[in-house]
């Protein structure tokens, strides 16, 4: 059976991505693997978790989540302890078990967390082949995950590529989809691009059975309003594209992303931008 691969490293928010991936879980009836990356400095292995303050393994400290959440979903709770950079070994998980998901914090542990967002969480967003959601550690989880996913379109080529996965995700919990249109410039052009979208973008939710809305803003920046619109119409996910950037060096996710992940206080399911080949040749 296909997976959910969560992220642990027995932070506050790695737990709160547990508990939410409990919660999709008990609806698809996905297994679930967790995953804790030791770096090579690491050498014990200890976590600062236990009871009555002293240290454990994360060996123990699996087995303590397992034994307490096992049977609360249809499926297997199983865990592993790898070694190597979090992102690498995150992603390379989810990739060759063929998961469906992965689940992580928005933060980690050891205090830097601002420092953990940008060097862990969004790089496994970034890297991965899979979708994504990213969750804050102080977000509520409600006892229906997911009722309500803001989908945003822009003027992108992008903007369409997430909705068939959206709506994949959406038909596992019924979920309502506001379609919400992101004018963010007065060029005739770019607003009859998002208008084209909206409209492609509503004929594939139409298609899918499921309920929906269009609600349409002006905005400089998307990010804030996408956010803002999520917050007033009691959202419980935003879906977005990654806008990769590829270099021989490095997968850098794009700006709008990049924001949207560290400042959304709603889950985000962040997904992956396919590379777009140009229909007019380079010979012509």
């Amino acid at each position: 059976m296909s997976s959910i691969v969560v992220g642990i490293d027995f932070s506050r928010s790695s737990i709160k991505a547990f508990e939410y991936a409990l919660g999709l879980a008990s609806k698809t009836g996905h297994d679930l693997k967790l995953v804790y990356v030791s770096k090579a400095r690491d050498i014990d292995k200890i976590l600062p978790e236990g009871s009555k303050g002293e240290p454990t393994s994360a060996e123990k400290g699996f087995q303590k989540l397992i034994k307490k959440h096992e049977d609360t979903i249809p499926g297997k709770i199983t865990f592993k302890i790898l070694n190597g950079k979090i992102y690498e070994e995150i992603t390379n998980l989810a990739k060759y078990t063929e998961a469906w998901l992965i689940v992580v914090g928005a933060h980690g542990m050891s205090g830097f967390e601002e420092f953990w967002v940008g060097n862990n969480a969004t790089k496994i967003i970034a890297h991965a082949n899979k979708p994504v959601v990213s969750i804050k550690k102080n977000y509520k989880i409600k006892p229906a995950p997911v009722e309500k996913i803001i989908l945003p379109i822009d003027s992108t080529i992008e903007t369409i590529q997430k909705i068939p996965l959206t709506l994949k995700f959406a038909k596992y919990f019924k979920a309502q989809i506001n379609v919400l249109s992101l004018f963010s410039s007065k060029v005739k052009n770019i607003e009859e691009r998002v208008e084209n979208n909206t409209k492609e973008a509503i004929a594939l939710v139409v298609k899918s059975g499921l309920r929906y809305i269009n609600e349409k803003t002006v905005c400089d920046n998307i990010t804030k309003a996408t956010i803002e619109y999520a917050e007033k119409r009691n959202a419980d996910m935003i879906a977005i594209m990654t806008e990769q950037e590829f270099s021989t060096q490095s997968v850098i996710m794009g700006t709008y992303a990049q924001q949207m992940v560290n400042q959304s206080p709603i889950p985000v399911l962040s997904i992956r931008t396919k590379v777009i080949i140009p229909e007019t040749s380079i010979l012509e």
